[in-house]
């Protein structure tokens, strides 16, 4: 890390992504209620450098989360943390909450949960050329309306890389190209698995002009083509969007607002020809213009309170929404997106605010997701999600956590009939969640979690679970829990996090 920490201006981006990390940080798409207490909100403005290997046991009652199901123990292991290096040829950052959970009963098989993002830089001409590698997993539901188990979830990996160049025409001025390669992997145990694995290609432009240490102007342009294996069910697709924007940040506010357009166009195979020299295939588009834009603010209002508005309109699809952008923060718990290849035009409405104590965190969260889709409006989906947690310091050793959330999926298009299939609409799913814990720092490396949770969905189920979990730090050492509440600031530590 640099002397003195991140320089200002990269202050306020990383305040911007820690807010936009935590926008729809109400729905933890994982079947283990448990799993996201097993991540820690660290301090990244300080430079955070943890990483622990966790394991536990978990007893649910309900591990099919039907009406009747039965109860199962479940054994997990996983990787948690925050840790990143910067030097002056290569950088790296890693947060994980990662955890492979096996069912001892069989009732699924044996399966990651959770997030990882990693990414690395390594600088070639320093200050001009480098080459970035990004690795990112996470998940989506196959049915948003449908209880979250195994059977009702996919697995997303996205790798990009390429080249970044790096101009400053001015001491003022700073442009930054990317042209950047992704491939996309999926996999699911579900009968219903939706293979929506595919190759990427596009590239990032953005020119920004300091007035100050304090304040910017920036234009920035994307463009990327998507272009699917299984192009049966799937439709190629590209978007190509512009924007400028204004950035403010100092010590008490991050302020960034744009606006631009963005365009994206649907292709789709009509028909294939053969002839004398070989089989020809007939394209069409399809072509959906929409203004975009993005307004973020992080105030604190008191030394002890924060307060973080979001809005935003962007063309999007489920396997890249989960990751903002190539610079952005990936959400440490994963909105309910559904598992389908077609892009939707996305717009979020969320207010975040924060108490923070020498012994008290309290935290309050609410969330709306709009998602309109371009061709199956049946997919149009309204998300409404609210959290508050509280956590406690008890003793040098001890914490204790609350927290509940509620989560509201209600469908809000009409699919196209096709005469083959009853028209199903109205669907709609209500998810409440409560769960508490007590973390016990034991020693320097090792500290203990024991944990119940409880959830249910209006007419589907109901499930207790119960379990006790182990961190061993392997960077670092366990942050005592009086560490865990740092001064309060807009860019650290992160918003309020539901253990949903």
């Amino acid at each position: 890390m640099r002397p003195g920490g991140p320089r200002p201006r990269h202050c306020g981006a990383l305040g911007l992504l820690l807010t936009l990390a935590t926008l729809p940080a109400a729905a933890q798409v994982t079947p283990l209620a448990s799993q996201a207490l097993l991540y820690r909100t660290y301090d990244t403005n300080g430079g955070a450098n943890y990483l622990s290997a966790d394991g536990g046991v978990i007893y649910t009652d309900n591990v099919q989360r039907t009406t009747n199901g039965s109860g199962e123990t479940l054994l997990m292991l996983g990787l948690s943390g925050d840790t990143a290096h910067e030097s002056s040829h290569l950088d790296y950052r890693l947060s994980s909450n990662l955890a492979l959970v096996k069912y001892l009963g069989g009732a699924f098989p044996t399966e990651p949960t959770g997030f990882l993002d990693g990414t690395a830089t390594a600088k070639i001409v320093p200050g001009f050329f480098s080459w970035i590698v990004r690795d990112t997993f996470s998940e989506v539901l196959i049915d948003p309306y449908a209880p979250v188990t195994p059977d009702n979830l996919e697995n997303l990996n996205l790798i990009t890389t390429g080249p970044r160049f790096t101009l400053r025409p001015t001491l003022r001025t700073t442009v930054t190209l990317d042209a950047l390669y992704s491939y996309l992997t999926s996999s699911s145990p579900s009968p219903q698995y939706i293979n929506v694995d595919n190759h990427r290609y596009g590239g990032n432009l953005k020119i920004e002009r300091a007035f100050s240490e304090a304040s910017s102007l920036y234009l920035k342009g994307h463009y990327e083509k998507v272009e699917f294996k299984d192009q049966v069910d799937n439709n190629n697709f590209s978007i190509g969007d512009a924007s400028a924007g204004y950035h403010l940040t100092d010590g008490r506010t991050v302020f960034d607002v744009s606006g631009g357009y963005s365009q994206l166009r649907l292709y789709d195979v009509v028909s294939t020809v053969e002839g004398p020299g070989g089989s020809r295939e007939t394209i069409t588009t399809e072509t959906f213009e929409e203004p975009i834009w993005r307004i973020d603010l992080s105030r604190l209002i008191t030394p002890s309170q924060r307060l973080a508005l979001h809005a935003s309109q962007q063309f999007t699809d489920a396997s890249s929404a989960f990751r903002l952008g190539f610079d952005q923060a990936v959400a440490v718990i994963a909105p309910p997106r559904s598992a389908t290849s077609e892009p939707f035009k996305s717009r979020q409405y969320s207010l975040d605010w924060r108490f923070q104590a020498a012994r008290t965190v309290m935290g309050l969260s609410l969330t709306e997701i709009r998602e309109r889709y371009l061709l199956n409006t049946g997919n149009d989906i309204d998300i409404k999600l609210a959290n508050a947690t509280l956590s406690r310091l008890l003793s040098p050793v001890l914490t204790w956590d609350i927290g509940v959330s509620f989560e509201r999926n209600e469908q809000a298009g009409t699919p196209p009939a096709n005469g083959t299939q009853p028209v199903v609409t109205g669907q709609s799913a209500k998810i409440f969640g409560a769960q508490t814990d007590l973390r016990w720092q034991v020693g320097e490396r090792l500290a203990l979690r024991f944990i119940y949770a409880y959830s249910t969905q209006s007419g589907a189920y109901s499930d207790n679970q119960i379990g006790v979990t182990a961190s061993w730090a392997l960077l670092g050492a366990q942050a005592s829990p009086a560490q865990t509440f740092p001064k309060l600031s807009p860019t650290s530590p992160a918003s309020t996090m539901s253990p949903y």
